[in-house]
């Protein structure tokens, strides 16, 4: 703060200095003084009517002599303009070429050194028409050891013609070596930005086929943003490019896009060497943590197509042993088991059509996500269990399969997969409505694997993207392809009878389980009220579905309408009437070290905010961050199972780690924003912050007791709050 507070003295006793040394000058075509030599330059011998014309102010320095860009880093000056022109004419905004980085003891700023020429468009009415006298009141600051602050009004006589004049030759060199250093919009490239903690990061992602380049340096055009003299460490993420700063303190509350220039003196893709970057705040990838063994990802994962789509197949394998997705897949093997001594081919066709419904499934899922991010919405995969409407659907549904497995009713093909009928056509639509199910109920779940290579769309064109979903849904798929392939395997099963029938019912409970978790969803997301409305309408729906079962093929139509009359009336009386969320207000740091009562054999959560992460830190305090939601079943097996465990619950109190929960349960574009700089985009996500280490460890998805207790015992023994002092 000291710095920053010199810095900001040095810069009001300079502007005081230019106030002090103002005096009236008479306009010359070139200004000298002991280290400056001044003029304005032209491209073009003449200036058309209407069409602008580009001039220069030329600033020769003497050797090691500089002046400062718009942005001058930590002291310093930018040169300013002032224009007095004939009545019609108009002055564009100051064109700057790049910088470079001018070290001064401990601080750098950003200027020129020898000679620079700032780029203004001028342009005359379309009347114009007699030669212009063209006027510039320019002021600098020129250093070295010294600032001397300089100033001067410049002369230009600008003929009119109404042919393109010649070229000047004593400006048009200048003017196109400036040219050439003015940084260019790129095309194709993507930037995005981020401020976690202290560090404000950019990354850049060049078009299909093309690289960044392995060393930049990025100037901001915002004063006091960055820490100047300190090093930006860069990492190459495939062909994309990760800039990280130090910012200044206090940190800036008001980031909502980052603007600048990067440099890299071997050129961008097809750019030059300086590019303009307009990077929108809060999508930035993280790379996976260096040295994390008990990662679930290789450190190089971001940077690799082929590890990413290896990583999502066998994370969709793992999937299925999930229990998002075991009560739909045990359905469809139950119709494999029936059909097992039957017609292989049709079985073969029939795991075929399930993988086609998956596949499609995943792509749709991640099309539209991908599409509502594009579009500026912060999404994860998973993001549809966000609607407490989209819920309370899939619940309604998974109750009529229920239903319908019990026995209360057999409604033709749309349960097909789950009664006896043995026709082709019903067997083929039921193998595809089964994927498309497992699919949209796998959302919930991340299985080991998975976290890190969905996290790594994020950075990627929507092709990579949607090839790394596809995979995904293969990895998920291939389990049932082996059964419909290799048909022999369920020949050990008896043959259909009336165990199956059995054996239909029994799968009905894991359906009842389901529904049971999703209507605790709605009471995480919406409350009781909505607990209750969801019941009340179940019980509608039942009755639709027991008065079909009973009357619906009576030959009266008006049985069957009253069954659905009843089961959308209980859609409607389920319906959830949710106010907009908001998230979790943010605990501080004293909050989360005081005396915490948490229930018997939990841990004391607290709720998560990136104010508070750093805050506690900075205090020398390790952080859990569990970045969880209501609908996600791994997250929920994983409190229960391995955070809510006694010897867990211990170590976090003796080596004084606090616990925070970051609950993404409805809609949260913090924690999206966290998430995505993590580099994840989907649940769960556990991530352990240590105080001096400006990147977290990232844990598996899928956790155990034994591999907590071993992260944490790397720890050193907790130290009571009271003792603990600010780093």
């Amino acid at each position: 703060m000291m710095c920053n507070d010199l810095i900001q003295s040095m810069k009001y006793l300079t502007v005081l200095a230019v106030a002090m040394l103002a005096f009236p000058l008479a306009a010359a075509p070139v200004v000298k003084t002991e280290h400056v030599e001044a003029r304005l330059v032209t491209e073009r011998a003449s200036a058309q009517p209407g069409k602008p014309i580009t001039v220069g102010l030329q600033l020769r320095m003497a050797p090691h002599w500089h002046t400062y860009w718009k942005n001058p880093g930590d002291s310093g000056l930018p040169t300013r303009i002032d224009w007095v022109l004939p009545e019609g004419w108009k002055a564009g905004a100051i064109q700057w070429p790049y910088p470079k980085p001018l070290p001064v003891g401990p601080l750098v700023n950003y200027g020129y050194e020898d000679e620079v020429v700032l780029l203004v468009e001028l342009r005359p009415p379309a009347n114009a028409t007699r030669t212009a006298n063209i006027k510039a009141r320019a002021e600098w600051l020129v250093c070295k050891d010294v600032c001397i602050p300089e100033k001067g009004e410049l002369d230009l006589a600008l003929p009119v013609s109404a042919k393109e004049g010649p070229p000047d030759p004593s400006g048009q060199v200048a003017i196109e070596r400036s040219r050439n250093n003015l940084p260019v919009v790129p095309a194709g490239w993507k930037f995005t930005s981020a401020v976690r903690g202290n560090t404000l990061t950019i990354h850049l992602a060049p078009p299909q086929g093309k690289k960044a380049p392995a060393k930049a340096l990025f100037f901001p055009d915002r004063e006091n943003l960055i820490e100047n003299a300190a090093p930006q460490k860069l990492t190459r993420e495939g062909g994309a490019l990760r800039i990280e700063m130090r910012l200044v303190e206090p940190l800036p509350t008001d980031h909502r896009s980052l603007t600048g220039v990067a440099v890299a003196d071997d050129g961008w893709a097809g750019a030059g060497k300086a590019i303009e970057v307009v990077a929108p705040a809060g999508t930035v990838p993280a790379l996976p943590v260096a040295g994390a063994a008990t990662s679930s990802a290789p450190d190089d994962i971001g940077g690799s197509v082929l590890f990413a789509m290896g990583f999502a197949f066998l994370g969709g394998i793992l999937l299925n042993l999930m229990p998002c997705v075991f009560p739909v897949l045990g359905i469809k093997v139950m119709g494999f088991v029936e059909h097992a001594h039957g017609d292989t081919r049709a079985m073969r066709l029939q795991g075929l059509i399930f993988a086609a419904g998956v596949l499609l499934s995943f792509l749709v899922l991640a099309g539209l996500m991908l599409a509502l991010r594009a579009a500026g919405m912060q999404l994860g995969w998973g993001f549809q269990l966000q609607s407490p409407a989209f819920v309370t659907l899939l619940a309604a549904l998974f109750f009529v399969l229920a239903l319908n497995l019990s026995g209360v009713f057999e409604w033709g093909a749309f349960a097909q997969s789950m009664t006896s009928d043995v026709s082709a056509k019903g067997r083929y639509a039921d193998a595809f409505l089964a994927g498309v199910l497992a699919s949209v109920v796998a959302t919930p779940c991340t299985a080991p694997f998975m976290g890190a290579a969905v996290g790594f769309t994020l950075a990627q064109s929507a092709p990579v993207a949607l090839a790394v979903f596809a995979m995904l849904g293969f990895g998920m798929a291939l389990p049932v392809l082996v059964l419909a392939f290799a048909p022999r395997s369920l020949k050990v099963l008896p043959r259909p009878g009336p165990w199956m029938e059995t054996f239909k019912q029994v799968l009905a409970f894991p359906l009842y389980a389901t529904v049971a978790w999703l209507v605790w969803v709605i009471g995480a997301q919406a409350g009781n009220d909505a607990v209750l409305a969801l019941l009340a309408g179940l019980v509608l729906i039942s009755m639709g579905a027991w008065i079909y079962g009973r009357w619906g093929h009576s030959g009266h139509a008006w049985h069957p309408a009253i069954a659905v009359v009843l089961a959308a009336t209980g859609i409607v009386v389920a319906w959830p009437h949710v106010e907009p969320g908001v998230p979790p207000s943010a605990g501080t740091a004293a909050a989360a070290t005081a005396p915490v009562v948490a229930r018997a054999g939990e841990l004391p959560w607290k709720a998560w905010s990136p104010e508070l992460v750093r805050e506690l830190t900075e205090q020398g305090r390790p952080v859990f961050v569990d970045f969880t939601a209501a609908w996600c079943v791994t997250c929920q097996v994983n409190k229960r199972l391995a955070l809510h465990n006694e010897a867990v619950i211990r170590e976090f109190a003796g080596r004084g780690v606090v616990a925070l929960k970051a609950d993404w349960t409805r809609q949260d574009p913090r924690i999206t924003a966290a998430l995505s700089a993590l580099g994840r985009n989907a649940l769960p996500v556990y991530a352990l912050y240590l105080p001096g280490q400006a990147e977290p460890l990232l844990l598996p998805e899928v956790l155990t007791p034994s591999l907590v207790l071993a992260e944490l015992a790397k720890l050193p023994p907790g130290t009571a709050p009271t003792a603990i002092t600010k780093r």
